[in-house]
């Protein structure tokens, strides 16, 4: 069986060299220079991900990495599979170096515990070397949670003051409340919306190619609809709302603003069904990825949340169904997860159609690219399914399946799937 990475162009030694020359030339060049970067005026606009294009990559999460480690890494992340790069925010903060970037002191001021402004403008670029898209995590919500209100750019009056989120299912609460005690920005004010589009204004151009907005449903939509999301889309820049909620129908009202939306709807789906003893079967057009999988970001955890009990099953299902993926806390040398990076890059693509669905088993396929099928019980477990190939031969790009599985003229073809596993069947 060829390894998952055999279809891949194939490096030769000098290029490989080649790369990692230029890649060590960008990273000495950042520690080398003695001045601070001065960004371009007015936004800087990019080719970034085609919002009507296939999902074919996949985003990593580098939380708390230092920019200096993520250029160290940039050829172990490429050769990783992965796409796009989401990093911590990048403000100074209250917390120093204990923060993970969620409490912006400065919005103007681009260093901190990750490293300088400087960093990071030689991180894009030499991201952007290797192929390599970069997020920004924007933090436009709030500020610090202390007793002093007086920030270098912001007052007493540019924050709401009626006490934290009172009623989490009242947009009124939730966009005029304090976040777990976090100063709360009045997006009311001409003055508040200027300072932070600057601040959207510097970050662009350092040249990131995307953003996440942290806390978007704690912002009124009209803000984003309006002087935010209107402005990336005309730069040519992808972006992303965190957006904590599991109705279908409020992630679709973000999604209609024109950005893509955390798929919560998923993420509670996924939690429930891979646990031990979940119901796969109602994994079967589940989330909003279901409905708008170019605009979902599909994932199995992040910083606010924990991975289902069955972490490996719910990361198979995210790779093999439709949505663009997020992945966290992943190891750069877990071939495992890597194989599934390469499996949803290189064979998750078309139309998802159902095949088969009970409790412990469930298979379906992506337009005639993928056939993937999860066994969430303790004996291997064989389904007969009608697939869209006729008299072919379909190898499992995972491993798990030793030999081939072949349809029959009108289809049909025997998935053996291996306890707690899942197989990955494609010509």
């Amino acid at each position: 069986m060829p390894a998952p990475h055999s279809t891949q162009p194939v490096l030769t030694m000098r290029t490989r060299f080649l790369h990692s020359l230029l890649a060590l030339a960008l990273v000495t060049l950042a520690c080398a220079a003695e001045t601070e970067v001065a960004p371009p005026q007015g936004p800087v606009t990019s080719a970034s991900r085609d919002v009507g294009a296939e999902v074919s990559g996949a985003m990593i999460h580098l939380r708390n990495w230092r920019w200096q480690d993520v250029m160290n890494n940039m050829q172990r992340l490429k050769d990783a599979g992965f796409t796009a790069l989401l990093l911590s925010p990048h403000t100074s903060t209250c917390g120093g170096d204990y923060s993970e970037g969620y409490d912006p002191y400065d919005f103007t001021r681009f260093d901190g515990r990750f490293g300088s402004e400087h960093d990071l403008y030689w991180l894009v670029r030499t991201a952007h070397h290797f192929g390599l898209q970069v997020y920004a995590d924007m933090v436009m919500n709030h500020m610090c949670s202390r007793d002093s209100w007086s920030y270098p750019r912001f007052g007493y009056n540019d924050f709401h003051h009626e006490g934290d989120v009172w009623d989490w299912n009242d947009p009124y609460a939730l966009e005029h409340g304090m976040l777990w005690g976090l100063h709360d920005l009045a997006h009311e004010s001409e003055y508040v919306r200027s300072e932070l589009f600057n601040f959207l204004v510097k970050t662009n151009n350092l040249g990131f190619d995307g953003y996440r907005w942290d806390a978007a449903k704690h912002v009124p939509l009209w803000y984003w609809r309006d002087h935010v999301v209107n402005n990336t889309n005309a730069w040519g820049k992808f972006s992303f709302g965190e957006v904590f909620d599991g109705r279908p129908e409020v992630l679709a009202s973000y999604a209609e603003a024109g950005m893509a939306v955390t798929d919560y709807n998923l993420y509670f789906a996924l939690k429930e069904a891979f646990r031990f003893g979940g119901d796969l079967s109602k994994l079967d057009g589940a989330g909003y990825a279901a409905r708008d999988g170019l605009n979902a970001i599909t994932f199995v955890e992040n910083h606010d949340v924990e991975a289902p009990e069955n972490r490996l099953l719910a990361y198979a299902f995210i790779c093999a169904y439709p949505g663009y993926p997020s992945f966290e806390n992943t190891p750069l040398d877990d071939p495992t997860m890597l194989n599934l990076v390469w499996i949803h890059g290189n064979k998750a693509r078309g139309t998802y159609r159902n095949l088969h669905k009970e409790r412990d088993v469930l298979i379906f396929e992506r337009g005639d690219s993928l056939l993937a099928a999860f066994n969430q019980s303790g004996e291997w477990q064989s389904r007969w399914v009608r697939s869209r190939w006729t008299d072919r031969k379909l190898n499992d790009y995972t491993g798990h399946v030793q030999g081939d599985a072949w349809t029959d003229g009108g289809g049909w073809v025997e998935v053996k799937i291996p306890p707690m596993s899942y197989v990955m069947l494609a010509p």
